[in-house]
């Protein structure tokens, strides 16, 4: 009887320690799967910022503000329209 406990108390040592390995390799997997998730979130947001800079970059150029000004019915002032303020 006393082996009986001994080899079931060894068994039940033994099945710990292998749920306890499995168990973090189950965790290491589920980190990497999150690990390459958020990879690809940040490479799709880094895309997504350049895609917005560029976008910031063609609505201050003068080009596009002269678009701008001219559907608005704006136009070059005649010279003597145009006052220069000294401080």
């Amino acid at each position: 009887m006393k082996l009986f406990s001994r080899r079931l108390v060894q068994l039940l040592i033994v099945l710990a320690m292998a749920l306890l390995y499995v168990g973090s390799r189950i965790k290491i997997v589920e980190l990497g799967y999150e690990v390459s998730r958020l990879r690809s979130e940040i490479s799709e947001t880094k895309r997504e910022n350049a895609l917005l800079k560029s976008k910031v970059a063609h609505a201050r150029s003068t080009e596009r503000l002269a678009e701008w000004a001219e559907r608005l019915g704006m136009t070059t002032p005649a010279a003597n329209r145009v006052l220069f303020l000294n401080e």
